[in-house]
């Protein structure tokens, strides 16, 4: 649903419920993809740190 840009810094025109739903499903959904992201990437350095510790104590 497309909803009509508004200011919320503006103190004369107030958003509308539409508007600020649509608002907070935004931001819930940049929520979610950067929680998504910072646990892959959370797991990458995980990884990378088990293979530093297996290749020190479990040499090939």
């Amino acid at each position: 649903m497309q909803t009509e840009a508004f200011d919320l810094n503006d103190i004369h025109n107030e958003p509308t419920d539409e508007q600020l739903q649509a608002l907070m499903e935004d931001v819930a959904e940049e929520a979610r993809r950067k929680r998504e992201l910072a646990a892959i990437r959370q797991l990458e350095i995980l990884r990378s740190e088990i293979e530093a510790v297996q290749r020190k104590w479990f040499p090939q």
